[in-house]
Order: C-alpha cells, then sequence, then structure tokens
C-alpha cells in the first residue's frame, strides 16, 4: 500500500510537470504571434490622375487613433499597424481609400478626384458656380450638419464648422451668437450680412434650423463684391428648403426635446471654509460677522459650525428644457414647387427664474413656371416669438455672497421682507455691496421682450436668351 502510494505520487508529479510545460509553450506562441502581428508599414501615396506625390495625405489605421501624414515627397512610414488591420488613406477633394495591410509592409496607394464634391453647386453673390472652379474663400455647410444641431439660432449650429468664422453665444434663452469673419474690423458693428433667398437682414434668429437647405459663408472682397459696402464683413447666404418638380406630397416631422445644464459652475467655500479662511486673514475685522451669522441663523463658533451654509450657484440653476417641434410639406408638379411648413421652438433658462424662450414659425415658398421664358415665386416667413430675460446681474451677486446666510428667513417681518422672506446679508453686518442673489433673481423686472416678422418677398424671372441643349 505504501509502495502504491508513491507510484502514484511520481506519476502525479510527471504529470504536473507536462502540464505546466504546455502551458509555457502556449503563453510564448501567444506572445510571439502576437509580436509578429505588429508591422511597419511604409508607402507612397500619388495623385492617380497625374501621378504627383499627394503632399500631406492622412494615413490612419481604421478603427485607433494611429496615423500619420505624407512627406513633400508623398511618402509615409507607420509603425505598430496590425498585421490584420485596414489602413484608410484621406485628403482633402480625394475619395477616401481603405486599404487591408494583411501582413503586407509596402502599401502604396493613388488616390483620385472627389467629382461629385467637386461638381457641388455653390451659391455666390453673383449666382451659382461650382466648386471646382471657386478661387475665393467660400464655405458651405449642408442641411444635414445645421438641422442636427439643438440650437435657437442656425449660426449658432456653425460653431466649429467654418473656418476663419468665430461665432460665440451667450447661452441666454433665444440669444442670437455674436459672429465675426476673418477677425474684428475696424469699426464699431463687425457682423456679417445675410441674405436669406435674396432678402437683406442683420440676423437669422427667426429661422429655424430645419429650415435651411444650405448656408454659404463668403469671407473676402471678390466673392462679396456685389452687395458693396455692407458686405464689409462677411456674407452669409442662406437658402432655404424647396419643393422638387414632378413628386407627390411628402411631409416631414422634425423634434427633439433637450436638457441643458450649466457645466464648469465654479466650487465656492462653504461656510466652514469661508469662516475659517477670513479669520485667518483678519480676525479682528470679520469675527463679528462669523458670530453674528452664528447667532442669527444657528451654528457653533468653537467648531466653527453653521446653520446657514448656501451654495448659491446651486439655489440659481437649474436643468432647463428646450424642445423643437416642425412640420413641412413639400412636393411639385411638372411646372411647379411648393413648400410649407410649422416650426415651434421652446427653451428655458437655466437660472431658476422666469427665463425663457417660445417661438412659433410658418414659412412657405412656391414657383411657378409660366412660360419657357418667364418664372414666379415667393417666400413667406412669418414668426411670432416672446423671450423672457433672466437679471443676469444674479450670477456677480452669487459669486461675490458668502454662505454665511440662508436664501429665506421666515423670522422677518412684513416691513422689513415681503411678498417673500428673503434674507438680507445686512443683517449679519455686511455692507450694501452684497445682495441675496436669488432675491436679485425673483425681483427682476422678467423684462419682456415681443417680435412678431412678416417676410415675404415675390419675384419673376425673366430668360431672354434661351439656354443652348
Amino acid at each position: 500500500m505504501f509502495t502504491f502510494a508513491i507510484v502514484l505520487n511520481h506519476n502525479f508529479n510527471q504529470f504536473m510537470k507536462k502540464k505546466l510545460v504546455f502551458i509555457l509553450m502556449s503563453l510564448l506562441f501567444v506572445v510571439g504571434a502576437y509580436a509578429q502581428r505588429m508591422v511597419t508599414v511604409q508607402g507612397v501615396v500619388t495623385d492617380a490622375t497625374f501621378k504627383e506625390p499627394v503632399i500631406g495625405a492622412n494615413i490612419v489605421v481604421k478603427g485607433t487613433t494611429l496615423g500619420t501624414i505624407c512627406d513633400v515627397d508623398g511618402k509615409y512610414v507607420l509603425e505598430n499597424v496590425p498585421a490584420d488591420g485596414t489602413l484608410v488613406f484621406s485628403f482633402i477633394g480625394m475619395k477616401t481609400v481603405e486599404v487591408k495591410v494583411d501582413g503586407k509592409t509596402t502599401v502604396n496607394v493613388e488616390l483620385s478626384d472627389d467629382v461629385q464634391k467637386l461638381e457641388d453647386v455653390v451659391v455666390i453673390g453673383y449666382g451659382t458656380s461650382k466648386a471646382k472652379d471657386l478661387t475665393a474663400p467660400i464655405s458651405v455647410v449642408k442641411s444635414d450638419q445645421i438641422a442636427s444641431q439643438a440650437t435657437t439660432s442656425p449660426m449658432s449650429a456653425l460653431q466649429g464648422k467654418v473656418p476663419g468664422m468665430n461665432v460665440v453665444s451667450s447661452g441666454a434663452p433665444g440669444s442670437g451668437p455674436k459672429v465675426t469673419i476673418r477677425g474684428l474690423g475696424s469699426f464699431g458693428d463687425t457682423s456679417p450680412l445675410y441674405v436669406v433667398d435674396g432678402m437683406f437682414y442683420d440676423n437669422i434668429n427667426f429661422l429655424n434650423n430645419s429650415d435651411i437647405q444650405e448656408i454659404s459663408v463668403l469671407k473676402d472682397a471678390s466673392a462679396a463684391a456685389i452687395y458693396g459696402v455692407r458686405a464689409a464683413n462677411g456674407v452669409v447666404i442662406i437658402t432655404t428648403k424647396k419643393g422638387k418638380r414632378n413628386t407627390k406630397a411628402r411631409i416631414t416631422y422634425n423634434g427633439y426635446v433637450g436638457v441643458q445644464t450649466a457645466t464648469n459652475v465654479l466650487d465656492m467655500a462653504n461656510s466652514h471654509e469661508y469662516a475659517t479662511l477670513v479669520l485667518e486673514a483678519n480676525r479682528q475685522a470679520y469675527e463679528p460677522l462669523v458670530k453674528a451669522s452664528i447667532e442669527k441663523f444657528g451654528g457653533n463658533y468653537d467648531s466653527l459650525t453653521f446653520g446657514a451654509d448656501t451654495d448659491w450657484y446651486d439655489e440659481l440653476l437649474r436643468p432647463a428644457l428646450m424642445t423643437n417641434h416642425g412640420v413641412d410639406i413639400a412636393g411639385g408638379s411638372e411646372k411647379a414647387t411648393y413648400a410649407v411648413g410649422v416650426n415651434y421652438l421652446y427653451q428655458n433658462g437655466i437660472m431658476d427664474t422666469r427665463n425663457s424662450y417660445n417661438r412659433l414659425n410658418f414659412r412657405a415658398n412656391f414657383d411657378f413656371e409660366a412660360t419657357d421664358w418667364l418664372k414666379v415665386g415667393s417666400n413667406i416667413v412669418i414668426s411670432n416669438s416672446e423671450q423672457y430675460n433672466a437679471e443676469n446681474s444674479a450670477w456677480l451677486a452669487a459669486y461675490n455672497m458668502p454662505s454665511l446666510i440662508p436664501v429665506y428667513d421666515y423670522s422677518r417681518s412684513d416691513d422689513e421682507a415681503f411678498p417673500e422672506k428673503f434674507a438680507s446679508p445686512q443683517q449679519i453686518g455686511l455692507t450694501n455691496n452684497f445682495s441675496n442673489p436669488v432675491a436679485i433673481a425673483k425681483y427682476n423686472n422678467n423684462s419682456l421682450n415681443e417680435n412678431f416678422q412678416v417676410m415675404a418677398n415675390f419675384f419673376a424671372e425673366l430668360n431672354l436668351i434661351p439656354n443652348k441643349p
């Protein structure tokens, strides 16, 4: 029996040794296989038409951020590329090409012109032109890029999409952004000129994002010369959506519901932190203030705990609802097109008071080809909006106000506080330079801006010289 146990143990040890060797060999194989999967790829990117190097072409490993660009000779080198990965080659104005590596270390690629993009028609001051024929700096933003942005103004949707254009939004409900093209001008007003379907406007805050077909931004004098001195700060040309010929009526709904919240909010000191700081700075000056807060609203001076510990930014802020809904009907016959739409927008402000914007829009455009040489039409926009503005001085008051008093003090009499029992900083000895931020927000006049606009233009196009077949 004893001999059998020894033999069993010997066999078991041999088995474990073999198993351990197998595991180690498997791990080495996996590590070796993994190392073999990473390769260094190099090559040349050239133009398919002229066989010239494409300087600055982008090469990226698909699905990763690993990439590089071509040098002046169109050459590139990219390390640590998965052997089974895919390289994506791209360049402005050319078609994007994807190539599987399949373990290769040399990948040469030819890029061809993106004919579709070069043939795109761009609206400019003198009419339209193909993108490939343009020499002036003109940027075009299409409808899908605009409609996908949840903004109250179409110009806010262009933020970061147009080179040389600076768009700064205040965030207030219904407010349009400050737009400058290629820097500030020497005159007071640096806003560009807005042209909507041939009509001039100071802003386009009345338009809904989903109503726009495309926006062209003319940045230099040659492109905007037709508009004269009014175009000194650039021109923004807006083309609204229209119907298509020989199509049945199509009904489209666009809508969203979202919530806006404040970000990067300052983290202010609480009552204990504030009291510790001011007492260390000047105990003689601030000790009466600290003791007055404890005496009035509770707390303990020895441990510097306070009955009042107010985060004023938290009291002022709230999640703000924003919603937009629109219905459009578009279509056309052999000689006429039409597009009709109605849109409602509501935006609440992030300050917790009466602070909102709502707008109801109606838009319609019609084109009719009366004869071979006469075309008539109209564009109509009716907009009705209400904007309640918040008292923005409450933000500064929240920044200055210590947390040593509460928002409300219900022990105050009607003579001291009416109709709401707001606490006052003067109750603990603060000067009139300090105010209750929530009281400022609540007691402001909530200035109301009502705006009703009817914008209509009627046109006739005469083609006196027939088009060549």
